[in-house]
């Protein structure tokens, strides 16, 4: 799933360097991100492995020398640094600071794409309907109508010739009326028949979309597109400055998305803990959670951005155990050390868990628990 998001990052997948993340700070980017590479090198130096340093030792060096010049593109950054080349990748959604030697650190992009899911903006205004798709905080597809207005069919139909003027009122319409009126109802019924079409063409477009805000300067305009049929409970209203630009409309949007989301993981987390206290197929902490992923029983996992647990991965058969000396598989010795939260995404992947992250106050209720849960199948 990582390659097929983020293709770019196929170009280093086989080497072996430094990956640096961090959210950047504009005012004063430079220096803070400077102070947190070298601080976290220097945490570093010392789980280097001897036949490793000198590797180490230059992919630092063009790090560093790379940090000093760089120049800010993106709200986020992501740095894989090698002795031969640096790859530097910027991005509008967050990414958390971390800093690791050795093959490719790229659970990050995995929980990014749980953490930011794809979301739509219809944006209603008197001159054009738009309707945009957002991937990773970027616009990745617009379908867009202007609305074009053409009664002359209607006119022959419902108007006749206007009359004489007789005293203040012209009439223009069947049933009496000034020509005003009948020209302000062919223009609703046209721009209603030109609206029930966009929203068509919206719902037809939506597939992976949870949510899709509707957005307008004129609480009037949002109110009578979601009034059209079909209804739908995907759309969500969003009332924006009539001055927004869409950045602005779209940071509006992602804040409003944030709440929606925080929403979601209170009743995510609530569940598991309430299930797990009756024992209604749920557990929580490292061990259980663990053990029920990998016996296949798991349909959600529920992880604290905050988790981090030591676990060992059995060279022979790639099994993730904790606190023995030998897997408990294939009973080998061999095994690498490492956290489980760089390997969480793929045993989801592995067993078909949903994964969901919990940030914030509710990540240290979660952390209270052990940092990790799981609702079972069975």
């Amino acid at each position: 799933m990582i390659y097929e998001k983020f293709k770019e990052l196929t170009e280093f997948k086989d080497e072996k360097g430094i990956s640096f993340y961090s959210n950047i700070n504009v005012s004063s980017y430079k220096n803070e991100l400077l102070s947190f590479a070298k601080n976290g090198i220097d945490n570093l130096s010392n789980k280097i492995k001897k036949e490793d340093l000198n590797y180490f030792l230059e992919s630092k060096n063009n790090l560093l020398n790379h940090l000093e010049t760089i120049r800010i593109k993106g709200k986020s950054l992501f740095i894989f640094s090698t002795p031969k080349k640096v790859y530097e990748y910027f991005y509008n959604f967050p990414l958390r600071n971390e800093i690791y030697f050795g093959f490719p650190n790229l659970y990050q992009f995995y929980w990014a794409i749980i953490e930011n899911p794809d979301f739509g903006i219809v944006n209603i205004s008197l001159k054009k309907f738009e309707f945009y798709k957002i991937n990773l905080y970027k616009e990745s597809g617009i379908i867009q109508t202007v609305p074009s207005i053409d009664t002359s069919s209607w006119r022959r139909k419902h108007l006749m010739p206007p009359s004489v003027p007789k005293g203040d009122v012209t009439v223009g319409a069947i049933g009496g009326g000034t020509l005003k009126d009948a020209y302000k109802k062919r223009y609703n019924l046209q721009i209603n028949k030109i609206l029930k079409e966009f929203k068509m063409n919206v719902l037809k477009n939506s597939e992976g979309l949870k949510t899709i805000f509707v957005t307008s300067d004129s609480e009037e305009n949002i109110d009578e597109f979601l009034n059209i049929e079909p209804n739908s409970n995907i759309f969500s209203k969003l009332v924006t400055p009539s001055n927004a630009t869409f950045q602005d409309i779209l940071n509006i949007s992602i804040e409003k998305l944030e709440e929606i989301k925080m929403n979601e993981e209170e009743k995510i987390l609530n569940e598991l803990l309430e299930r797990a206290s009756t024992g209604n197929l749920a557990a929580v902490g490292s061990f259980a959670s663990l053990k029920f992923i990998q016996d296949g029983r798991v349909n959600r996992i529920v992880l604290s951005e905050n988790f981090s647990k030591l676990v060992n991965i059995c060279k022979n058969c790639s099994y993730i155990f904790m606190e023995k000396e030998i897997c408990p598989i294939c009973n080998s010795k061999e095994f690498d050390i490492d956290d489980l939260r760089f390997n969480i995404h793929n045993l989801a992947e592995k067993y078909k868990s949903d994964l969901y992250i919990i940030h914030k106050d509710l990540a240290k209720k979660l952390d209270l628990n052990g940092g990790i849960g799981v609702l079972l199948r069975y």
